[in-house]
């Protein structure tokens, strides 16, 4: 399999996916490319010769399933808990704990992610990450009560957290300094693509009267579990498309297996070029990591658990002490308030648009949000028994979801989408800090100033801007995480990275709620809180270093 091109007169991020194939190679190039391949080259060096071009571009095709995946995981119950209600009997805490538990399986498992993408690679868990989130998903559109469900969707949650985490540093290691952020931000938007699809798949499908019945009615397949199914699908074409990549050179060589890398980059050459592999201008590379290549043996000693948990600890243990310490305690606090402001927004958002849509605006000259979201409105939306009510085998209403929610969710996700597409021509000509900076500001004001909305389309706009800058948010400070943390704990910090960030979103999920019963503002100065805060955070976020460490 061959790799990336990376173009040296490239200037705009935008202009990343140029491609230019060299056909030809002079005399006077090769010589000077022998000349140069004297010295043992490092990472940065030899993956900047592979240039870029074709296989950067199948790398993304790769990637592209794996980021909707990525958010289908998390966002699927939000959708279906309307239509489930009354097929799997539940109670308004149960549809909380369904839309927390996949934040749960994702934290659990956190760690035990990391410690095996830095010990024992990216591609192999990657591939196994993705089919087992695929099965789990799978088995979960199956479930017939809420226990199963839950349990599907935990292990869904347990399973993607890897798999999410180590496609970016996956993908990062496969790139130069140059184009590094910008393919992140690009990753960035298939995720985004994913949020606009989602809506669109449940207006399509969860509507539907679509049900299979098998053994007497004992099992029941209609059309929520079959929406459940298609959105296992991403998964499944990740681990399929990933079959056919090689390990991370970066990873290869801070292994000592510095044969394994040279083939890789010599084939990303060759793709990218359309030279033979032979005239790759890099001959040898420089060690990189301590390890030292290990050859099959019969004399192997058995670790035993309590060693790989005392040796996981050990691993992360650099990350918490100088000189990572401060640099890494701030970028997890970051992503805890980055995470929480987005998606405590986020996963309400259903409800708010809903209360939108059908607010009695008739027999009110003018209403801001804060009259539509009024406590009472909040209970009568959410069920027809009450806030605090539970729902009965014997009395159970599926409520109405206006198809206008489905559209404004696309528009909303859309919107996110094209700050992305921005944010990847731009982040080259205006650098990270100051796109982070203004990620955070922007929604900052615009939260505070939601409840004085005048029309329900402005407040429409307003969301729909702070979802894409929080979003972009995210990304950013994955993408200083990959920057500043050297090759063996950049996978370990993803992964805790993202996992406080997770923790945030519980919190605000739970916390959102409980502010709105005291008052319609407080709700929404808690998440503005926290943004101001992460604007002034990142006034004292460090440089990243010129080459990835």
């Amino acid at each position: 399999m061959s790799q990336p091109k990376q173009e040296h007169d490239l200037e705009p991020a935008r202009e990343m996916f140029t491609m230019t194939i060299v056909n030809d190679a002079l005399p006077s190039d090769i010589a000077n490319a022998n000349k140069e391949s004297k010295q043992p080259a490092d990472f940065e060096a030899a993956i900047e010769a592979t240039e870029y071009g074709l296989y950067n571009y199948l790398l993304l095709v790769a990637i592209f399933p794996a980021g909707w995946a990525n958010v289908f995981d998390t966002t699927t119950i939000s959708y279906i808990l309307p239509s489930a209600e009354c097929d799997l009997h539940l109670s308004l805490n149960e549809k909380g704990v369904l839309n927390a538990i996949i934040y749960s399986g994702m934290i659990t498992s956190a760690f035990l992610w990391g410690f095996l993408a830095d010990t024992k690679g990216r591609r192999s868990l990657l591939i196994f990450g993705y089919l087992a989130d695929s099965i789990c998903n799978i088995l979960s559109s199956m479930s017939q009560n809420f226990l199963t469900m839950l349990v599907f969707k935990f292990f869904s949650g347990f399973v993607i957290s890897g798999p999410l985490a180590i496609s970016t540093t996956y993908l990062a290691e496969f790139h130069s300094t140059k184009y590094r952020s910008a393919t992140l931000f690009w990753t960035a938007l298939f995720s985004a693509m994913g949020n606009v699809a989602m809506p669109a798949l449940a207006w399509a499908i969860i509507p539907q009267s679509w049900t299979l019945t098998f053994f007497d009615g004992a099992f029941v397949f209609n059309s929520w579990r079959i929406f459940i199914f298609v959105c296992s699908m991403p998964a499944f074409m990740a681990f399929a498309a990933l079959l056919y990549f090689p390990e991370s050179p970066k990873y290869l060589m801070t292994q000592g297996r510095n044969d394994e890398a040279m083939a890789v980059f010599q084939r990303m050459y060759a793709m990218n070029t359309g030279n033979p592999p032979e005239l790759f201008p890099i001959k040898s590379l420089s060690l990189e990591g301590q390890k030292k290549k290990i050859e099959p043996s019969a004399g192997r000693t058995t670790v035993s658990v309590w060693q790989n948990v005392r040796g996981g600890f050990g691993q992360i243990r650099p990350l918490f002490v100088k000189p990572y310490l401060g640099q890494f305690l701030l970028i997890l606090a970051l992503q805890f308030g980055s995470i929480l402001s987005l998606n405590t927004v986020r996963l309400w958002m259903p409800q708010l648009l809903t209360l939108m849509e059908t607010y009695d605006y008739k027999s009110h000259d003018s209403a801001t949000l804060c009259d539509m979201i009024s406590v009472p409105s909040v209970s009568n939306a959410t069920s027809d028994h009450g806030f605090n009510s539970t729902t009965t085998i014997d009395d159970c209403l599926v409520p109405f979801v206006p198809s206008k929610v489905y559209i404004n969710s696309m528009i909303i996700s859309a919107t996110t989408v094209l700050g992305f597409v921005v944010a990847g021509t731009l982040v080259n000509l205006m650098g990270k800090k100051n796109l982070l900076l203004l990620a955070f500001a922007l929604p900052a004001v615009g939260i505070f100033g939601l409840n004085w909305s005048p029309s329900s389309n402005i407040t429409l706009g307003i969301i729909a801007i702070y979802i894409a800058l929080t979003s972009l948010s995210t990304t950013t400070i994955i993408t200083f995480c990959v920057d500043l943390m050297p090759t063996s704990l950049r996978t370990m910090a993803v992964g805790l990275t993202m996992s406080i960030g997770r923790s945030g979103a519980m919190i605000g999920n739970v916390v959102f709620p409980i502010l709105l019963v005291t008052g319609c503002f407080a709700p929404f100065i808690f998440v503005g809180g926290f943004l101001i805060f992460c604007f002034v955070l990142t006034i004292f976020v460090p440089k990243p270093p010129a080459k990835l460490l």
